[in-house]
């Protein structure tokens, strides 16, 4: 899959809304295609919506992700607020188009505001999220799921799905960060 990361206007036109709206799409292709692949593997879900909300915990992850990659390249606070809320908004959105309750976007937006706060208290090494990230992931995925103690997806989500999200992620969301002028190759401080 590829992305578009790189506008042909000056930086001082690009608006972080447009590289929250590019990022969300990216999150979403990859979040949807790490649950076909969990889907084909194995029962992921015994309930109508599991799918979905799996999707969800997945595009959370992908949007802190975001958020601290932009906050570890340097991105301004206002900026990065104006990115992740747009990019939220968005997935959002998806959620509410796709899901069969007319409510899954508002309430994919309030859990997006505790999932962030979650994430925020957990540190990386790095730009790497991280055993606590990961693990917070598949605790987090297997609740959605209504597989709270269900070891093998605990163990997808945290050793093949998450790391494989932010390998597919890193590239992608620093190149649009390129686009804000920030460092789209190396961390900032680096």
């Amino acid at each position: 899959m590829r992305t578009k990361t790189h506008w042909f206007r000056p930086r001082d036109e690009q608006q972080p809304e447009e590289v929250g709206a590019a990022a969300s799409i990216r999150a979403w292709r990859v979040a949807t295609a790490a649950v076909r692949t969990l889907s084909e593997d194995g029962p992921i879900t015994d309930r109508t919506g599991g799918h979905l909300a799996l999707v969800e915990e997945l595009l959370l992850f992908a949007v802190q992700y975001t958020d601290r990659l932009a906050w570890l390249r340097g991105l301004a606070d206002e900026s990065r607020r104006r990115l992740v809320e747009a990019m939220v908004k968005r997935l959002a959105d998806g959620i509410r188009d796709n899901g069969s309750d007319t409510d899954a976007g508002r309430a994919f937006l309030a859990r997006a505001g505790e999932r962030l706060n979650e994430y925020a208290r957990i540190t990386y090494a790095g730009e790497d999220p991280g055993f606590p990230a990961y693990n917070l992931l598949g605790q987090r995925g297997c609740d959605a799921s209504d597989r709270p103690r269900d070891l093998w997806l605990h163990g997808r989500l945290t050793e093949v799905e998450g790391p494989e999200m932010v390998a597919d992620l890193r590239p992608v969301i620093g190149g649009l960060l390129g686009n804000l002028g920030v460092g789209a190759d190396e961390p900032a401080g680096a």
